[in-house]
């Protein structure tokens, strides 16, 4: 039997691209028609796919809502100027009113020294102590908001920087340390789900790998004869590579849509806790640009694990 394969004379003919065309639109429709004949085994395979690609999309699609919520904190995305003890009444709400005026600040509020006073006095707990003060020892304090959202961190640095120069602005105060360990978990997350889609991924390659190798088992003799009629190396991996190619674009398809169905199951009930905060926040879907790529990514895995189970097969058949 080897020796009749060694044998085979291959025929030849001129490249037509019609015809090149028409094969590979043949074989890509043939490979999907296939599947019919086993409908389950192939959605249980699509089914293993889509649930271990999902887990990884929905992780970055989580990083994505918290990114944007980061940025949505009114509080601590307030930075707080005390004013210089020289500094009287009526200046200090000039200079409330200027910095309302500035191109990198939406709101400015002014807090006297005197209504300060009374709120720590009221909160504090030291009201007798407060009250034997001979004078008021906490200057004019300005609240502003700027507009740079809180991830920015170098522009917000950059406009800290600007309004300590001033000469009338005594201490700028912005908590950027809960923005830090923030910034630090995300990145510490970011990195494990860029971990988790290579092991993941390297999982899906052994599935469509091990799925292949199991069609190549069952269609042998087919392939045997086709080798012995002179079909090419090319010719019979087409039809298993355009398998795998279903297998990634299906699974990526499902995994998407799993993602999208499980934001949508939690959008409402995390809608109702972000209104008790009053804020407007509801999660995001995923993008289509993430989805696409998503897809694509999967039928990477899908067209590489099949090429290598293939080669690795027909390799042996010629040895």
């Amino acid at each position: 039997m080897a020796s009749r394969r060694q044998n085979v004379q291959r025929p030849t003919s001129l490249f037509s691209l019609r015809a090149y065309v028409l094969i590979h639109l043949h074989t890509f429709f043939a490979s999907l028609g296939r599947f019919s004949r086993a409908p389950f085994n192939f959605m249980m395979t699509v089914s293993v796919i889509a649930i271990t690609l999902s887990l990884p999309s929905g992780l970055l699609v989580s990083i994505n809502n918290l990114q944007s919520l980061s940025g949505q904190i009114d509080l601590n995305n307030n930075i707080s100027l005390f004013l210089d003890q020289s500094v009287n009444l009526e200046q200090a709400s000039k200079l409330s009113q200027a910095l309302h005026e500035h191109d990198q600040i939406t709101q400015s509020l002014l807090i006297s020294k005197q209504a300060a006073l009374e709120e720590f006095q009221q909160y504090s707990g030291f009201g007798s102590a407060i009250s034997a003060l001979a004078s008021n020892p906490l200057p004019h304090v300005i609240q502003i908001t700027p507009i740079i959202q809180l991830n920015n961190r170098e522009a917000l640095e950059a406009l800290v920087n600007e309004l300590k120069q001033r000469a009338d602005i005594e201490l700028v105060q912005l908590d950027m340390g809960w923005l830090d360990r923030l910034n630090g978990i995300l990145n510490i997350a970011q990195r494990g789900v860029s971990i988790i889609t290579v092991l993941l991924g390297f999982a899906v390659l052994l599935i469509v790998s091990n799925t292949i190798r199991l069609e190549l088992q069952h269609r042998r003799d087919e392939i045997d004869i086709t080798r012995l009629v002179g079909a090419t190396r090319s010719f019979i991996m087409r039809p298993f590579i355009y398998s795998g190619f279903w297998y990634g674009f299906l699974g990526g398809i499902f995994a998407c849509l799993l993602v999208n169905l499980s934001v949508w199951l939690i959008d409402g009930p995390t809608s109702s806790l972000s209104a008790l905060y009053n804020s407007s926040f509801s999660l995001s879907f995923m993008p289509l640009g993430h989805a696409i790529l998503w897809v694509i990514f999967s039928i990477s895995l899908g067209i590489i694990g099949s090429w290598l189970v293939v080669s690795r097969y027909l390799s042996e058949l010629e040895n």
